[in-house]
């Protein structure tokens, strides 16, 4: 139990139970919270690939009128890529990961004024100028690999005790294939969050001020992926509780004001 403990993981399973609760008696103004959590994921995805928006940008891009097209596109895809996910892992049918689903994700991602790409493209070199810095396979070896990672999470589909260690060590290894010529991160992210999701926890929203140990975190082991990514998870736990706490206030303030307004 001390390793337990120490690891984090009693504090996100026993979070994660006290946010259900709170969200099953305030499910409006859990709505609100998770409006402002696709903003935030959506700002901090594009940080950690190097794409700097701002708030305005965000907003328009959502509303459907760009104000540039470097920004628009990875604005609107990803907005696509959050509901996609959100839509499979709350599906009652068996959740499944496969290739069509890797491919799935990627070509919501890659949607563009150029079209989509390709069926089964994959990476078909190694960057000289990349963002990520941790090795990455040949591209001669991504469809062997691809298809033994396929092999690999169907193996080994965890229990509800250990989805969080599963779904680092799947994050992981693809990220350590880099199968896609562009958003390998983003899909590897998405993936990741899809597990953590269909197995009833909050999304792990990797913050770009976080960026440089996420890039770190990926050349180590497991272990450490999950520890970073117990991280944060609780960090999303802890802003939606801190949420809907700041909301209720603010309900009592106006309903304490309209009451005394309706004394006088």
């Amino acid at each position: 139990m001390a390793h337990k403990e120490q690891l984090g993981m009693v504090d996100v399973d026993d979070c994660t139970e006290m946010l259900k609760d709170l969200v099953e008696k305030h499910p409006d103004l859990f709505g609100q919270f998770l409006g402002q959590l696709d903003l935030s994921w959506i700002y901090h995805e594009n940080a950690l690939e190097g794409v700097v928006i701002t708030h305005a940008e965000m907003e328009s891009a959502l509303k459907g009128r760009p104000i540039a097209l470097d920004t628009y596109y990875p604005i609107r895809n990803q907005k696509l890529g959050l509901s996609l996910i959100r839509e499979i892992a709350s599906s009652n049918e068996d959740f499944k990961i496969d290739l069509d689903l890797m491919h799935r994700i990627n070509r919501v991602l890659s949607t563009d004024e150029n079209g989509t790409p390709s069926e089964r493209e994959y990476r078909k070199f190694i960057p000289l100028h990349r963002t990520y810095f941790h090795e990455i396979a040949q591209p001669e070896d991504i469809e062997q690999k691809m298809e033994d990672l396929v092999q690999w999470a169907n193996n080994n589909m965890p229990t509800d005790e250990n989805a969080i260690m599963f779904a680092a060590e799947f994050h992981l290894r693809f990220m350590k294939i880099f199968p896609f010529p562009k958003h390998s991160g983003k899909v590897g992210r998405l993936l990741l969050n899809l597990i953590l999701m269909h197995y009833g926890y909050m999304p792990a929203i990797f913050h770009g001020t976080e960026r440089q140990r996420y890039y770190d975190t990926l050349r180590h082991t497991a272990r450490q992926m999950e520890d970073f990514l117990r991280g944060m998870m609780m960090n999303c736990i802890d802003n939606a509780e801190k949420f809907i706490g700041h909301e209720l206030k603010e309900r009592e303030k106006r309903e304490f004001r309209q009451r005394f307004m309706n004394a006088g």
